[in-house]
């Protein structure tokens, strides 16, 4: 028998079974009952008499007994195992697992049941604050997962890491330096091409080229910072933060 699971007793009585534990039931058994008599030199009449008798059966039942053993071990019994729909989910509500009496028995388990409370206030307040940091997180994933696709420039994608710009942001300083004619030329490092995540190059024959790279990889990336804050700042201050949808209006 799966565990856990419901014994329903003849009576309504209801027991919750977790793990293999002992359990009693009440059969019907035959027994040989003399019959009484007022002569004492009367021959012994012996009769078949059915008594209800308790036994009390072992733990190993709940693992070693079949259906058709329970059926005939305890024919008294229900028996049934525990589904749980889980609890559910009403705004400004809280669900209550009513007690295995109030369960419902159908001819194949017991299903467990949940009565719905008004919150208290302060109830209110703490599931506001847990729906508000629930979706804040949420923002941060998407965020995170968008930066982590990269910034497309060209065709390819490029890193958004604090690393990545930090090395941009050089290069962008060095290429302004050669078009103000600070320094000499264009070095050939930058010129071959800036590492792509797919691990390919983007030539930048220029120093042109250079910065339009560093300004698409900060753009995005700064694009994609700041839609996250205007969703958190939505978040933290709507009434109901689910109808902020975090997968929303970010850039490309």
């Amino acid at each position: 028998m799966q565990l856990p699971a419901v014994i329903v007793y003849p009576d309504g009585a209801r027991a919750l079974f977790h793990s293999p534990a002992s359990f009693s039931c009440a059969v019907a058994v035959t027994v040989r009952r003399p019959v009484e008599s007022d002569d004492p030199e009367a021959p012994a009449v012996l009769i078949d008499v059915e008594e209800i008798q308790t036994i009390t059966h072992p733990p190993e039942a709940w693992t070693l007994w079949t259906a058709a053993d329970w059926a005939a071990m305890c024919p008294t019994l229900i028996v049934r195992p525990v589904v749980d729909p889980g609890l559910p989910s009403i705004a400004g509500k809280r669900a209550v697992r009513q007690p295995v009496e109030a369960w419902e028995i159908d001819d194949n388990v017991a299903t467990v049941t949940y009565g719905l409370v008004d919150l208290t206030p302060t109830e209110i307040v703490s599931q506001a604050a847990a729906a508000r940091r629930s979706k804040v997180q949420a923002i941060d994933d998407e965020r995170d997962r968008r930066l982590a696709l990269g910034a497309l420039h060209g065709g390819k994608r490029f890193s958004t890491s604090d690393t990545s710009r930090t090395d941009l942001g050089g290069m962008a300083t060095t290429a302004g330096l050669v078009m103000l004619g600070a320094l000499p030329a264009w070095p050939d490092s930058y010129a071959q091409g800036w590492i792509a995540i797919d691990n390919t190059r983007l030539p930048l024959p220029t120093p042109a080229d250079g910065i339009a790279l560093a300004a698409a990889v900060a753009l995005s990336y700064s694009a994609t910072v700041q839609h996250a804050r205007d969703l958190k700042d939505a978040a933290l201050t709507a009434a109901d933060p689910s109808v902020v949808d975090e997968l929303a209006g970010w850039p490309d």
